[in-house]
């Protein structure tokens, strides 16, 4: 990492990143969400783009019942990345999202169409 100047954030290098990458889900598979939050938030900011910390967050924001911060981190992750919109972790994260928020007859519809979109559906 360089060393930034007053008010600047810091460059985090490749391999610093995907190190943190590594360290918040081996945080996140063994259940320890309030680590692996840390983590993620930690590289949300040094590198708000990355996908790996913006998809993590939402899973988080769903596992502690979270809806409405939830879908923010999934809205943002689909702006940043436009083309996964579609992919089925996403969908049913969005679908346990909106649950949370009671937002039972939008999620009853998204689940009817991610169904008919699977191949086996």
């Amino acid at each position: 990492m360089t060393r930034p100047r007053r008010g600047q954030t810091p460059v985090l290098q490749r391999e610093q990143i995907e190190s943190l990458e590594i360290l918040g889900y081996v945080y996140f598979r063994q259940g320890r969400a309030k680590e692996a939050r840390i983590v993620f938030e930690g590289l949300a900011a040094l590198a708000p783009e990355n996908e790996v910390a913006l998809g993590h967050l939402a899973a988080l924001a769903v596992e502690r019942g979270d809806g409405a911060e939830a879908l923010r981190r999934l809205d943002a992750y689909v702006a940043e990345y436009p083309d996964r919109k579609h992919e089925p972790a996403l969908a049913l994260l969005r679908i346990r999202a909106l649950r949370l928020n009671g937002r039972e007859d939008e999620a009853e519809k998204m689940l009817t169409e991610y169904f008919a979109a699977t191949p086996d559906g």
